[in-house]
């Protein structure tokens, strides 16, 4: 500090304790020699140097004090002076955190100030600067009677530096009282003042990457999850470009955490990842243990997030320690609820149920779990409340009270879905599914439980009231759990086949292809930030195309009633609704009269899991088996599909055996998520060689059989461009008189749309971890389409016809049926949002009211064979002519089928093909 003049002199002798604050102050009070132009010049200079060197200062106890005395050197001044001394102390003080000494300086400013008329925008400055003190300090009353105020005189007087301080400062508010979507407004109105105020080159009093950060915050909040990433992807952006590492890591790990509330692991773990990895570098190697789920060194002065990480740690590696979780998790809530962190808090109140339920106190669990949801509630966390809640409720399961259990998932899925349906993109309407997911599965083994047919029935025979066996639960829980964005596909296709809405074709692509840019840019962990901004371009198009024209575009994703659903069925048609939980799985069937029936099996998630990795693998392995060894291949993929009989086919055959039909003529199966891996053909021996076909969920049946398509040539045959496939000209039988399409995206998006049926014979692809970029081979020719994807193998001039070009550039508006001959050309992805997200299921959204695919590699002479049966059956009725199809492959003799084929080399025995690996490959999706 200088110590060149009197006022400083002063300042040090009372900070090192040789003069008495009292005694300092009114020394500075006086003037000593008169008030002379010479005093006040030189006590201004004193002044202004003592406010520079409180900037400098490391102590608050220093920086107030230095206030103080600098205000009563400024009493011989002016109130002006005074004023702007306790301005810049108490801007010092809000830095260093120390709101309620900042506040009673500001209070003493603005009084001040307010009286100086030249002085008005150091006045509203010093209002904006009491808003930052009444927020720190938590008097949130005070702060909202005063806050309106403030932002009128800021407008008045057009100052944008405090106008954007208000608003910033009453999001935090609105955040903390629990009121999310009035912060979201309030933050998105400081973000725009905040950037125009950048572009101009005007001063702003936040820290550019925590303003943005603090709103991704304000955003993940209110359950808005892709400003929430657009905002945190910014923060981290704004980071890296100052250098500042510890905070670029810092913001990562957030976007991590934010996927792992959407309860995307894969994700989640992906950005948690990397986020260690950069904190390691910056030397925050406990960061680091705790995003990677690991034990954190002791550390003798943690803080909050530190103590949850651990507890979190122990019960996830070490549930024999949750004992020792419990005493962390009970400290965290303490120092969570002293430092207002009411996320934090309601976190560590879930985690502390969570503990005390593994360490055997169900009662304190479920009271844990209560104020958890309890604090969720009040803050306006609602994906929290969801979680919370489906967590309670299987706590509540596992101890029987199963009507209680019910009692918390309906309210716990209404708000799910809520926040499902005011998503923007398709991509976050499926991550707040998947975040559902595990409420929808409660639901359905509660719901299934429940309504067993005769579990409650009295001596009597009759039921208690609200006991009755139900069916029609599980066929709503079923729409409801997966499909969402199928349902609302084919609703719009609706609208779009009316002739007056020919107009919106284009907008709808243009909306489809940005969505499922989305998509792949998530999957593919690319920045969101720009896809959803395209996104948002493109729905807006299409909301005009759409006004103009005067047609509704309010479709939703709502269950379809039973009634419906049943006046869909023709006589002799089931629909089979599958629904898998962790204890089992979920069948429902019902016919045409509306007979329905319900049951649960014991097929339990681990056992499904494996049987599905043996039957993948006994088909892959038994399709390229040595001849030494297909015996034992043999044996085994047989022994797979007589499992799979017995755990679930057997049931689905009993369960509509129940319904006492004449006959069943045509099964309807609607899997769920991995049951679409299934192959469901074993149904047809059970039940008399009845038709199979698969939906992505039940509504989708009437949806689709009031999807009127004649069919009409042209038919458009695309055969395969590498050449490496010899069995291709025989698929299709030459009087039906297919046209030849070349295997060129461009090709086929200019010529498919006129189709009315299309066969494909290539090499298919499935990619598990970016499922859009599955795809069928075609050449390349032209420009590179975005949303195409490059050939696997790396080949020259190919590359992959995807599932996102279908979904995003083609319209089918006469398609009756496509046909996939290829290998993987049916598999969906594996997601906990259920949804058909597959080239079968871009098809159908497309526009296709029939697929026939694939569910494993095809061998090429069996394919070809079974095709040409199926085409010699009559696809006019898919599901039919694929029964006949199979029959005929099965029964070939190896005499007819070398001459077919021309060739000797087939595998074993006599008929060759008339192992299921080759019959059941292909499935029916659609209606006929």
């Amino acid at each position: 500090m200088d110590t060149d003049d009197a006022l400083t002199q002063v300042v040090t002798a009372v900070l090192e304790g040789r003069l008495a604050f009292q005694a300092a102050t009114d020394r500075l009070r006086t003037a000593p020699g008169g008030r002379t132009a010479a005093f006040y010049e030189q006590r201004l200079r004193e002044v202004q140097r003592l406010i520079g060197s409180m900037t400098t200062a490391s102590s608050v106890l220093h920086v107030a004090t230095m206030t103080d005395l600098a205000h009563a050197a400024a009493e011989p001044l002016s109130p002006r002076i005074q004023g702007c001394v306790l301005f810049s102390g108490a801007l010092k003080l809000i830095t260093m955190g120390a709101g309620d000494s900042a506040l009673a300086r500001l209070d003493r400013a603005v009084a001040l100030l307010d009286e100086e008329e030249e002085e008005q925008e150091r006045a509203l400055r010093a209002h904006g600067l009491r808003l930052m003190a009444l927020r720190r300090t938590r008097q949130y009353q005070t702060f909202e009677q005063y806050c309106p105020d403030v932002i009128e005189k800021a407008e008045q007087l057009g100052d944008p530096e405090v106008l954007c301080v208000a608003l910033h400062e009453k999001a935090q508010v609105l955040a903390q009282l629990g009121r999310p979507t009035e912060a979201c407004e309030a933050a998105g109105t400081a973000h725009r003042i905040f950037d125009e105020a950048l572009r101009h080159r005007e001063p702003m009093p936040y820290d550019h990457m925590t303003f943005v950060y603090e709103h991704g915050l304000i955003y993940r909040q209110a359950a808005r999850f892709d400003e929430a990433l657009g905002a945190l992807e910014a923060a981290r952006s704004l980071a890296l470009a100052e250098g500042d590492a510890r905070f670029a890591a810092w913001v990562l790990s957030e976007i991590g955490m934010t996927w792992d509330l959407l309860r995307d692991q894969a994700r989640a773990t992906h950005f948690l990842q990397g986020a260690a990895k950069e904190a390691e570098k910056v030397g925050r190697h406990n960061w680091a243990l705790h995003w990677r789920q690991q034990l954190p060194d002791d550390d003798k002065d943690e803080d909050t997030f530190t103590l949850w990480h651990r507890a979190c740690a122990l019960v996830a590696r070490h549930p024999e320690r949750a004992t020792e979780a419990v005493l962390l998790l009970r400290q965290c809530i303490v120092e969570a609820r002293r430092d207002r962190q009411h996320g934090m808090e309601a976190v560590a109140r879930n985690s502390l149920g969570v503990a005390l339920s593994m360490a055997g106190q169900p009662v304190q669990a479920e009271l844990a779990m209560r104020v958890a949801i309890t604090t969720a509630l009040r803050h306006g966390e609602l994906l929290r409340v969801v979680q919370f809640r489906t967590n309670l409720a299987s706590l509540l399961i596992s101890r029987g009270r199963v009507d209680e259990a019910l009692a918390e998932i309906g309210p716990a899925i209404d708000i799910g879905e809520r926040l499902r349906d005011t998503a923007t993109t398709t991509e976050f309407r499926q991550s707040v599914a998947a975040a559902l997911s595990s409420a929808y599965d409660a639901a359905v083994f509660t719901s299934a439980v429940y309504y067993q047919p005769g579990r409650w029935q009295t001596e009597a025979g009759s039921y208690p009231v609200g006991l009755e066996p139900r069916p029609g639960v599980l066929l709503e829980l079923g729409q409801r759990a997966r499909a969402a964005v199928v349902t609302e596909a084919l609703r719009l296709g609706q609208t779009v086949d009316k002739g007056s809405a020919a107009e919106l074709v284009r907008p709808v692509l243009a909306l489809r292809a940005a969505e499922v840019d989305v998509e792949l840019a998530a999957a593919e962990y690319r920045t969101l930030t720009g896809p959803i901004a395209e996104r948002n371009r493109a729905a807006t198009e299409l909301e005009a195309t759409a006004a103009r024209l005067g047609t509704s575009l309010s479709v939703r994703s709502a269950p379809v009633p039973l009634e419906e659903l049943a006046a869909a069925l023709a006589p002799g048609e089931v629909l089979v609704d599958l629904l898998s939980v962790d204890e089992g799985v979920a069948i429902t069937c019902l016919v045409g009269d509306g007979s329905a029936t319900a049951e649960l099996t014991g097929w339990n998630a681990k056992e499904r899991r494996r049987l599905l990795l043996r039957l993948q693998r006994t088909r892959r392995e038994y399709l390229a088996a040595c001849p030494e060894d297909i015996e034992e291949t043999r044996t085994a993929a047989d022994e797979a599909v007589s499992a799979l009989s017995r755990v679930l086919l057997d049931p689905i055959a009993e369960l509509i055996r129940q319904l006492k039909l004449e006959r069943p003529t045509r099964l309807f199966v609607c899997p769920k998520n991995e049951l679409f891996h299934l192959p469901y053909w074993g149904l047809e021996s059970l039940l008399h060689q009845c038709a199979v076909s698969v939906l992505p969920t039940s509504g989708a049946l009437p949806l689709l059989r009031a999807r009127h398509r004649d069919g009409r040539r042209p038919w458009l045959a695309v055969a395969d461009p590498s050449r490496t496939l010899p069995y291709v000209p025989l698929d299709l039988p030459t009087r039906l008189d297919y046209a030849p399409c070349a295997a060129e995206a461009e090709a086929l998006l200019a010529a498919l749309p006129s189709a009315g049926r299309v066969h494909f014979a290539c090499h298919g692809h499935f990619n598990p971890g970016s499922v859009h970029r599955s795809g069928l081979e075609v050449s390349r020719r032209g420009q590179h389409d975005p949303l195409a994807a490059p050939h696997p193998s790396g080949a020259s001039g190919m590359e992959l016809f995807t599932a996102a070009q279908i979904t995003g550039r083609l319209h089918l508006p006469h398609c009756a049926l496509v046909v996939l001959a290829a290998c993987d050309s049916g598999l969906p992805r594996l997601h906990a949002a259920s949804e058909f997200t597959s080239l079968p299921g871009a098809f159908l959204i497309a526009g296709a009211r029939n697929v026939v695919a694939s569910l494993w590699p095809a061998h090429d002479g069996a394919s070809a064979l079974l095709m040409r049966s199926f085409y010699e059956a009559g696809p006019e009725r898919p599901s039919t002519a694929l029964v006949t199809a199979r029959r005929r492959l099965a029964t070939m003799p190896r005499t007819e089928a070398c001459d077919l084929l021309r060739t000797s080399r087939l595998p074993e025995g006599d008929p060759p093909f008339g192992n299921s690996v080759y019959t059941d490959c292909f499935q029916h999706y659609g209606v006929d």
